[in-house]
């Protein structure tokens, strides 16, 4: 039922800025912030460059939806403009993509200290990893995306998303495998 509820919201808020009402954007904004934060700060290492990459995010959907096209999906269309951003500042760079491997700024609270020690694992693995395979594994488990959305923001097909999930997944069992054995 939340999820319903949500969804609701979602698309009243999205009619809503479609008229130019910032407040209704503002509820978009601090809805999926946290989310879209993760997900760029697991892929830059820069904290001030996470943040102007965050900025133009937002500021990228609110123009867009001001022009008063359509998005179905908010949440796949932030991913989306999100991954763009990524692609584009590691195009301009020419360099390898790569995750960071410390830990974010909020740090877990002791009851959380298994699954960090998990997702410091994974991120100490993961960058072994292409970043095709970097990006879906990010996506589906790190930020809870289904396979529509992921197939959404990565531009190609669901039945491609779950062969590159399962082929990343094989992946970074043997990256953490080979780590496990020395």
């Amino acid at each position: 039922m939340k999820g319903i509820k949500n969804s609701l919201k979602e698309r009243i808020a999205l009619l809503r800025i479609r008229q130019g009402d910032a407040e209704a954007f503002g509820f978009i904004y601090d809805s999926y912030i946290d989310r879209i934060h993760r997900y760029v700060a697991f892929r830059i290492s820069d904290a001030g460059l996470v943040h102007d990459l965050i900025q133009d995010v937002f500021l990228e959907t609110w123009e867009y939806l001001v022009s008063k096209r359509p998005v179905d999906n908010i949440r796949s269309f932030l991913y989306r403009v999100a991954h763009n951003k990524i692609v584009d500042y590691y195009r301009t760079r020419e360099r390898q993509a790569a995750l960071i491997t410390d830990l974010p700024d909020e740090q877990p609270i002791q009851n959380q200290l298994e699954a960090t020690v998990d997702l410091v694992l994974i991120k100490k693995s993961i960058v072994h990893l292409k970043s095709e395979y970097q990006d879906v594994i990010v996506l589906r488990f790190i930020e809870g995306l289904n396979i529509a959305e992921i197939s959404t923001v990565m531009s190609k097909e669901p039945p491609a998303i779950r062969v590159l999930l399962h082929r990343a997944l094989a992946s970074l069992r043997q990256v953490v495998g080979g780590k496990e054995e020395k």
